[in-house]
C-alpha cells in the first residue's frame, strides 16, 4: 500500500490540519462486513440506572493493566496502571479522563478498555483515567451535566492542590461531552482567571458537534458511512437532549462561543472519518475553532470510518496509524505544554 499523504494547513493557521487519503483493503473489508450489523450498534435500550454507573473493567485491558477503580462526586473512575511504572516516584503531572463512546447510552466496549491500555502503557507522562458518566434514557443531558459539572469542579480542585494538568479525551458521543465540558472548564476559569487552566488539552475523536442534525452534505456521506446514518444520529440526539433544545450549546457544542478555549489557554485537537456522517459538522466545528484562534491539531482521513483508531487491535493499518497519530500529539503536548 502506499505511503499516506500528508498536507499540513497554512503554518499562519492555529490549526493543523494533517490529511490522509489512502485505504488498505482490509479496511475496505471491515467497512463492507460491519455496515449489514450498523442498527444493532447503537440500538435502543432499557438503559443504566441513573447516575454513573459501575462498570467492569474488560478482562484483556485487565491482562495489560492493573486497573483501579474509585469515586469522585459519585461518579465512577477507572485509573489504569502501567505496570513497569508501578514504582512511580513522583505523581503525574498530567492526568488524561477519558468519556466512552456509545451513543449516550452505551458502557465502554471492549476497544475503550483497550485503548485506555494502549495509552497507560505508551504515554509514560500521564496517568490514564476511564470516567464512567451518567446515560440516557436514563440520566439524559440535561439531567448528566449538573452531575458531571460537580465532577469536573472536584477535578479542578484537585489539579490545583496537586499540581497536574488535564486532558479531556472522548470520541463520538464522549468528544461532544468533553468539548462541552471543555467549555464548562473555561466558563469557570474565565470567570476569575488565577493561574492556568486545570484543562490543558482536549482530544476529540470523531465528534458529535451538532445535534441539530442539519447540515446538508451529512446526505453526501451518509451512504457510504458502514456505523451511522443520519436517521440514527437523530434518533439519538433527541434520546440525549431530555429538555434541552437541541440548539443548546450543552448538547450542541459548535453553538458556543469557542473563543474561550483561546482566552482559557485549552487546546483543542481531534480526529475526523471521510465515512462519518458527523464529519461534516465536525470539520465546520474545527473551522470555527481556526477562525477563534483556537490552537489545535486535527487528523482528516478520508474513507475512514467512524471513530477508526479503536481497530488498532484488529491490527488493521489505518487504526494503528490513526492510534499512533493521537499518542503522538499527546507526547507533543507535554513536551511544549500544549501551545
Amino acid at each position: 500500500m502506499a505511503s499516506p499523504t500528508t498536507i499540513e494547513a497554512p503554518a499562519q493557521s492555529s490549526i493543523r490540519v494533517t490529511c490522509r487519503e489512502n485505504r488498505s483493503a482490509a479496511n475496505a473489508a471491515v467497512q463492507h462486513i460491519i455496515k449489514p450489523f450498523a442498527s444493532l450498534i447503537l440500538r435502543p435500550g432499557s438503559g443504566e440506572p441513573k447516575g454513573s454507573p459501575r462498570l467492569n473493567p474488560h478482562k484483556h485491558a485487565e491482562r495489560i493493566c492493573k486497573i483501579r477503580e474509585s469515586q469522585t462526586e459519585d461518579t465512577w473512575i477507572y485509573t489504569f496502571e502501567n505496570p513497569l511504572e508501578s514504582e512511580r516516584r513522583t505523581p503525574p503531572a498530567h492526568k488524561i479522563y477519558y468519556f466512552a463512546g456509545g451513543g449516550f447510552r452505551g458502557v465502554p466496549e471492549k476497544e475503550h478498555w483497550l485503548l485506555c491500555a494502549e495509552l497507560s502503557m505508551k504515554l509514560p507522562e500521564y496517568e490514564i483515567n476511564l470516567v464512567s458518566y451518567p446515560l440516557a434514557p436514563n440520566s439524559p443531558a440535561s439531567h448528566s451535566f449538573a452531575h458531571l459539572e460537580r465532577l469536573y469542579d472536584a477535578l479542578a480542585e484537585r489539579s490545583r492542590k496537586e499540581n497536574f494538568r488535564v486532558t479531556l479525551f472522548g470520541d463520538s458521543s464522549g468528544g461532544n461531552i468533553v468539548l462541552v465540558l471543555g467549555l464548562y472548564a473555561a466558563s469557570k476559569y474565565l470567570q476569575s482567571p488565577s493561574g492556568q487552566c486545570p484543562v490543558e488539552t482536549i482530544m476529540a475523536m470523531c465528534p458529535a458537534t451538532d445535534l441539530r442534525n442539519e447540515n446538508p452534505d451529512i446526505d453526501v456521506v451518509d451512504p457510504r458511512d458502514p456505523i451511522l446514518s443520519r436517521k440514527t444520529t437523530t434518533e439519538v440526539a433527541h434520546g440525549w437532549k431530555g429538555e434541552l433544545s437541541l440548539s443548546d450549546p450543552r448538547v450542541s457544542p459548535i453553538l458556543a462561543d469557542l473563543s474561550a478555549f483561546r482566552k482559557a489557554g485549552i487546546k483543542v485537537d481531534g480526529v475526523t472519518a471521510g465515512n462519518d456522517v458527523l464529519t461534516p459538522d465536525a470539520i465546520l466545528f474545527r473551522k470555527k475553532l481556526g477562525e477563534c484562534g483556537v490552537q489545535g491539531d486535527w487528523l482528516d482521513w478520508e474513507k475512514q470510518m467512524h471513530c477508526f483508531p479503536l481497530l488498532f487491535p484488529f491490527h488493521v493499518h489505518e487504526g494503528t496509524a490513526g492510534k499512533d497519530w493521537i499518542l503522538d500529539v499527546l507526547r507533543v503536548n507535554v513536551k511544549s505544554g500544549a501551545k
